[in-house]
Order: structure tokens, then C-alpha cells, then sequence
């Protein structure tokens, strides 16, 4: 998953849980504003019943006579109550009560205060129905509820943007790296960015991939280094060993030795040669600047190995319908790739035996099997026939082992998919897949 992707699910998930927090205590919290809300708007009524009593007297209110006042509005949400009490009787505070209203038991949210009037003292009340302030406070918690979740969504949206921003010189430097086909190619780049991390990465991978095209060199250097020092004196070797064998003054007790010197030599040079086939398509010194034809290639090979295919008495078929043009690929790499498999093909093939070459055009490319009717490969070697540092046994007993791999290094280069299947004692085929340009 990208980084920007567990940004993004970091910073969802943690507001979705932040959101469930503050739902939970949502009530809690909201019915504590109500009731503190509640309770300041009753010491606003007491401040003014007070002033009410001093502009108009407390006989407006308790008339000569009585010793109580009361008033309840219609709703019965709140109400003020003015009582005569005794000289020792002192209750201040708010408090949650229950009142008797026209028969009803009413809970209200109580302020009451005891004042001193004349030579008498007397007790104020004024309440406030909790069921108002209970529908109050539903509303802004509903309220609040749209809030926080409009708030959640803004602030994802807002993250999103934020982390596609920050994460953007991320992106060109994975972007820039991907473009790459081979480290040689590799052109350090700056960085427009204020984020030091980035700068720093960036840095680091430019220094990076100068080490490894300097590697790079030094093994290109050291591939031209061995093929002029190992196969110059093999040649040398070789020619000598073919002059002693060619000259009429060799002792015959000589002549058979010589025969297997000349053997191991070449046998030397085919390992050398194919070892340094593969660093060097491995190191990109092969160009791929060619439009290759699938079915001219095929025809080639055949053409090619049609001899040696008579000999082992096997028969070659082609069935290449439609053609196929490989862009930007190097056609002598190519036909060696090719001319392995269906060398194989012939080597590991029996008496009698046949090989279809089968193209076939398929929804994404292009698709090159070569079947055989052989003696098949052991299952457990299948995983291992591409490793040049695995060798099988070879019935001509002169294989170096390392066609497979030349095969599947060319194939990468270009590339190409390679699919094996094979059973013992039925055959084997290779499949060759191209992708669409």
C-alpha cells in the first residue's frame, strides 16, 4: 500500500475514533452546558425580581395578609415563588428539586435565595422545568453532532490535500527511478522542495547510483579485460595443439591426447564465451535499436539448425499464422535465444521425435511456444534449469549448462516472458510471451 494511502487511512481512522469519543461524551458534556447555561439564566431572573422588589416594594407582591407569592407561566417551565420564613431559616444555592404545580410533581432546575426585609426575612425561589432544559439540550446535541461531523469530513478532505502535497517530491523521485531501464541511464536530478528529508533521500539516491554506475564501468572494464586475456592465450593454445595435430612428425601415442586437449580447450572457450555473453547483456552493452520479425527469426533458426535436427531424425514444424514485430530488439540475440531452445529441443529429443514452433496472437502481445516431444524434465529441476550455477547431466556429455540461462538473460533483456512446462518422458515446452509495445 503507498504511503499516501496509510496517510490518508491513519488520519480517517483516527478522526472516526476521535468522532466516536466525542459522541460518547457528547451527552454528558452538553448536559452540563445546559444546566450551567440553565443556572446563569436564573441568576439574570433573580437579579431582576430583586430590582423588581426594590422599585415596587415587597407589598406589591405579598400583600398585607399573606405570607406567600407565587407565579407559574402556562407551560409550566418556570416559576418564581416569594415566601414569608423564619428569622433562622437560611437557604441559598441551586439545586435540582421537585415542585408541586396544580397537582403535577414538576423537577426543576431550583435557585434559592434568603434576603432580609425590614424586621422580616424572606425566601426566593425561582425554577426552571429540567425537561426544558432536557429538549435544550438534545438540540445541541444534535447540533453538535452535525457539527463534529462536518468538521471530521473537512478535515480528512483537508489532510488528503495536504499529504498529496507534502508527498509530491516522493512521487517524482519513485516516478524518476522507475523510468530508468538501467543504472547507466541514471542522470542525477535537484529536488524543488523544502523538506530536508526529501532533499536528503534524493541526494542520497543520486550518490547511490553513481557508485553503482561506477561499478558498473569497473565491470565493463573488467568483462573487455578478461575476454582479451583468458581467450587470446586459449586461441593461441588451441592453434598450437591444431598444428601438432596437423603435422605428419607427431608420435600417433601423441595424437589421441591432443585430441582431448583440443576438446577441453574448446569446451573452455564455449564457458567463457558464454559467461561473457551474459555479463554483457547483463551490463547493457548490446543495443536493442532494431524492428525484429517473429516469423522471419523463426524461419531463420529453422533454416539454420535443419541439418543438425536430420541428423537426431527429427522434424521440424512451424505454425506461425500472423506475424509479429519485436520494436527496439537486437536480432542476433534474439536468434540465439531462440536457437537454444530449439537446439535443445533436438539434443534432448528422441528418434523420430518432433518440434512445433507455434505463434499465436493473443489480447495483450504475442505468444512463441516450442514444443518437443523429449525426454521431458524432472520436476524438481524445473525451478533450477535458468540457475547457470546449476548444471544437469547432458547426453552428449559436452554441454557447459548454460544455454538456459543465456536464454532467459536475453529474454529479460528484452523483455519477454518465459513460461516452461514439462513431464517426464512426454516433453517439454517453452513459451515465449511479448507484450504489446
Amino acid at each position: 500500500m503507498r504511503l499516501q494511502s496509510k496517510l490518508a487511512l491513519f488520519s480517517a481512522a483516527s478522526k472516526v475514533v476521535i468522532l466516536l469519543v466525542l459522541i460518547a461524551a457528547l451527552p454528558t458534556l452538553v448536559n452540563k452546558v445546559a444546566l450551567h447555561n440553565a443556572d446563569v439564566r436564573l441568576q439574570q431572573k433573580e437579579a431582576i425580581v430583586y430590582q423588581l422588589i426594590e422599585d415596587q416594594g415587597i407589598e406589591t407582591y405579598i400583600p398585607e395578609g399573606t405570607t406567600s407569592y407565587g407565579s407559574y407561566n402556562l407551560l409550566k417551565e418556570e416559576f418564581v415563588s416569594l415566601e414569608e420564613i423564619s428569622s433562622d431559616n437560611v437557604n441559598n444555592g441551586i439545586a435540582t428539586a421537585l415542585r408541586k404545580v396544580e397537582g403535577d410533581i414538576v423537577e426543576y432546575r431550583l435557585l434559592s435565595s434568603t434576603f432580609d426585609l425590614g424586621d422580616k426575612r424572606y425566601l426566593l425561589e425561582i425554577g426552571r422545568s429540567t425537561e426544558t432544559i432536557g429538549e435544550n439540550s438534545q438540540t445541541l446535541q444534535t447540533y453538535a453532532l452535525f457539527f463534529l461531523v462536518a468538521v471530521v469530513l473537512i478535515t480528512v478532505f483537508v489532510d488528503l490535500a495536504y499529504n498529496k502535497v507534502l508527498l509530491k517530491p516522493l512521487t517524482l523521485i519513485v516516478r524518476r527511478l522507475q523510468r530508468v531501464e538501467h543504472p547507466t541511464t541514471f542522470k542525477p536530478h535537484g529536488l524543488n522542495t523544502s523538506t530536508d528529508d526529501f532533499l536528503y533521500l534524493n541526494n542520497t539516491i543520486n550518490d547511490m547510483m553513481g557508485q553503482i554506475q561506477e561499478a558498473f564501468q569497473k565491470e565493463k572494464e573488467f568483462i573487455g579485460n578478461v575476454s582479451h586475456e583468458l581467450l587470446t592465450p586459449i586461441s593461441i593454445m588451441q592453434n598450437r595443439l591444431e598444428n601438432l595435430l596437423s603435422d605428419s612428425d607427431t608420435p600417433e601415442t601423441l595424437l589421441e591426447k591432443l585430441v582431448d586437449n583440443l576438446r577441453t580447450l574448446h569446451r573452455l572457450k564455449g564457458i567463457i564465451q558464454a559467461l561473457l555473453l551474459i555479463s554483457r547483456i547483463e551490463n547493457e552493452q548490446y543495443l536493442k535499436d532494431e524492428s525484429v520479425s517473429l516469423e522471419a527469426l523463426v524461419r531463420e533458426v529453422c533454416e539454420e539448425i535443419t541439418e543438425r535436427a536430420e541428423v537426431r531424425e527429427v522434424t521440424l514444424e512451424v505454425h506461425v499464422p500472423t506475424d509479429y514485430v519485436i520494436p527496439q530488439a537486437n536480432q542476433s540475440l534474439l536468434f540465439t535465444m531462440l536457437f537454444n531452445v530449439v537446439n535443445n529441443a533436438i539434443k534432448y529429443n528422441k528418434p523420430g521425435g518432433t518440434i512445433i514452433l507455434r505463434g499465436e496472437s493473443k489480447p495483450e502481445g504475442y505468444s512463441l511456444c516450442v514444443t518437443d516431444t523429449g525426454v521431458g524434465i524432472a520436476e524438481e529441476q524445473l525451478p533450477f534449469i535458468f540457475s547457470r550455477f546449476k548444471r544437469f547431466h547432458a547426453p552428449d556429455g559436452e554441454s557447459h549448462g548454460l544455454g538456459l540461462p543465456i536464454v532467459q538473460t536475453i529474454a529479460s533483456f528484452h523483455h519477454i516472458t518465459l513460461h516452461v512446462q514439462s513431464k517426464l518422458g512426454q516433453g517439454t515446452t517453452f513459451c515465449f510471451e511479448f507484450k504489446d509495445a
